[in-house]
């Protein structure tokens, strides 16, 4: 009969196994797709954010999983003889997890599914070997992702990939002076009619960012992006603590310009050149909507946490 340390490292060997077999597949998708497979919008947003080719890092997880998996299996089930390397590589991924989680938590402010459910492995494995690892591990967790989060991140970059991640299409207008990022919801009135007008109006140059998944978008000379995520539209509009759509941010040289609700966007892209007018560089908010009382939706755009499902005729679904 097994013990209960046989039983323990029979199962970490077990975990490691299947936590290798999960990243091949991931790998073999991958080179199937073009891109790995996604279980919610946070993995896209994470990939657009990182300049390391997920392969690598599906690759780097599979060693990491098989040395683990060897490692365990040639200690005969027996604690004492779990090799040191074992213990060391399974600190080192608890502490490259750290940097993982704590980016996606501060600068891509979207968790990926998949990602999370490797740390999950990483984890439990730790706590398979005891409880002088598992403590080891948590306290160099958080000491790794404390030092990550003191860091003062410039996320100007990010926040250009951020707008880019949640692209599903461009249309580029005849003045290019500026950029207009429109973030919208399929299911939102008030949006459809700022996107209804565009069609007898080519002078800006304006990208769509639905915070919903879309598949159509009525307009002439568009051009869609193969892979878009919505999640990173919410998460950035979360970020900027707006809480209503419609929303257009225009970006010029001189920086941002914020402009929310349908008249106040209807106003600015019915203009000649669809320039930003006014205000100091940076970040401005232009007049928008009356303020509105939380939870429920003004008569000039609808919240983004729930739908206006009386969308007239439908330019986006």
């Amino acid at each position: 009969m097994l013990n209960k340390t046989s039983k323990t490292l029979q199962l970490g060997q077990s975990l490691a196994l299947l936590a290798s077999l999960l990243i091949a597949g991931q790998i073999g998708f991958t080179l199937y797709q073009g891109s790995p497979f996604c279980l919610n919008g946070g993995c896209k947003v994470v990939e657009q954010l990182t300049r390391v080719s997920p392969l690598v890092f599906n690759l780097a997880g599979l060693v990491f999983f098989q040395a683990i998996f060897w490692g365990l299996r040639s200690s005969r089930n027996e604690m004492r003889r779990v090799p040191q390397f074992v213990k060391t590589l399974l600190l080192a991924g608890l502490a490259v997890e750290a940097v993982l989680i704590s980016f996606q938590y501060l600068v891509a402010h979207a968790f990926c599914a998949y990602c999370l459910g490797i740390f999950a492995f990483i984890v439990v494995l730790n706590l398979l070997i005891g409880f002088k690892q598992a403590a080891s591990g948590l306290l160099l967790f958080t000491v790794v992702a404390l030092a990550f989060a003191s860091l003062e991140l410039n996320q100007g970059k990010s926040g250009d990939q951020a707008f880019k991640a949640g692209v599903f299409a461009s249309r580029p207008g005849s003045a290019r002076m500026a950029e207009n990022f429109l973030f919208y919801a399929s299911t939102c009135a008030h949006c459809e009619k700022v996107i209804a007008s565009l069609k007898n109006n080519d002078r800006p140059t304006v990208h769509f960012n639905p915070i919903d998944q879309v598949k159509d978008l009525d307009l002439p000379k568009i051009t869609r992006n193969a892979s878009y995520a919505p999640a990173s539209n919410k998460a950035l509009l979360n970020a900027l603590g707006i809480d209503q759509i419609p929303v257009l941010i225009t970006r010029t040289p001189e920086g941002l310009t914020i402009r929310q609700g349908e008249a106040a966007i209807l106003a600015h892209l019915g203009k000649s050149d669809g320039t930003a007018t006014g205000g100091p560089s940076g970040y401005s908010a232009a007049p928008a909507a009356p303020a509105v009382i939380p939870g429920l939706e003004s008569k000039d755009g609808c919240s983004v946490s729930t739908d206006c499902t009386d969308a007239p005729g439908g330019t986006s679904r």
